[in-house]
């Protein structure tokens, strides 16, 4: 008897009782109904219920359905929203960003810098004014380079 036959469904030994044919057997007519588990709880009918319909698929729709799952896990994990693309794009985005956040806080540690030179120094904010802004003090003198045209060279 095999582990998970009932005793409704036992069979007769036979020459060769060490190699038994383990698929599904025809039922007789007179069987209790499948549902009626008969020897200590086996679940041997159950699943065989299940295992008795398989379906076979062809090479074809295996490999065609090979593809689908192969393109599915593929779109997955490099074309969609968090797919090896979108990662790349994202990551050269915020080093960037990163990047730009370091330029602008210098560039707002140099005007604090120059903002406190302006408040506090008078030497600064006289060259400010001169460089900047061409203010002269009253009696120096401005002297304007000017260059030379081509024409009178």
């Amino acid at each position: 008897m095999r582990y998970w036959e009932t005793e409704r469904e036992t069979r007769t030994p036979d020459a060769h009782s060490e190699f038994r044919d383990f698929r599904p057997q025809p039922r007789a007519a007179t069987a209790a109904p499948e549902s009626v588990v008969a020897s200590g709880g086996s679940v041997g009918p159950f699943l065989r219920r299940f295992y008795r319909h398989q379906v076979v698929v062809s090479g074809p729709v295996q490999r065609f359905v090979m593809f689908l799952v192969l393109a599915g896990v593929i779109y997955a994990f490099v074309l969609g929203d968090g797919g090896a693309i979108r990662i790349a794009m994202l990551r050269h985005e915020r080093a960037t960003l990163d990047r730009r956040i370091g330029e602008l806080e210098n560039s707002a540690t140099r005007l604090e810098n120059e903002v406190a030179l302006l408040e506090s120094d008078p030497f600064y904010i006289e060259k400010t004014g001169r460089e900047r802004y061409g203010y002269i003090k009253p009696g120096d003198k401005v002297y304007k380079l000017v260059e030379p045209t081509k024409a009178a060279e």
